[in-house]
């Protein structure tokens, strides 16, 4: 009986040992990794970019620049309308170039939204203005990205 429960031991070990992960035993395997370099964690931080930003994404009708935000796709805009005229989107990359813009006129109060039909990539910022320019208060929308 105690040659089986040795046995057994020995095999159980054995399997934990195969399941267990371990070290990349390749040089293609070890470069690839789905975390950034610290280093570039901290040059991204150094530049105030957020790495784990909300989708959607809040922001406010003429208060200047969005937080910088990573596209991949499209992009796409709802808001409550509180007052009447057309609200206007505008997309911008980093080096401050315009490289889109979209308008919804609300004709009256309500849920409105826009999107953009060209894809973006790479970090953005968003440019939001409302119909009055003051941004009233509770003038919101969220970009979903």
């Amino acid at each position: 009986m105690k040659k089986y429960q040795k046995t057994a031991i020995a095999v159980l070990s054995t399997m934990a040992m195969l399941l267990t992960p371990i070290q990349a035993a390749f040089a293609d395997e070890a470069a690839t990794t789905t975390n950034p370099p610290s280093q570039e964690v901290q040059a991204q931080d150094a530049q105030g970019i957020d790495l784990f930003a909300n989708n959607p994404l809040p922001g406010y009708f003429d208060q200047g620049f969005s937080a910088p935000i990573y596209l991949t796709g499209g992009v796409k805009f709802t808001f409550t309308a509180n007052v009447k005229g057309t609200y206007v989107f505008q997309v911008y990359d980093m080096n401050g170039e315009q490289k889109g813009t979209t308008s919804v006129y609300a004709g009256d109060y309500g849920n409105y939204s826009t999107s953009f039909p060209k894809l973006f990539y790479g970090y953005h910022k968003i440019l939001a203005s409302s119909p009055d320019g003051r941004g009233n208060v509770g003038s919101s929308f969220n970009i979903i990205y």
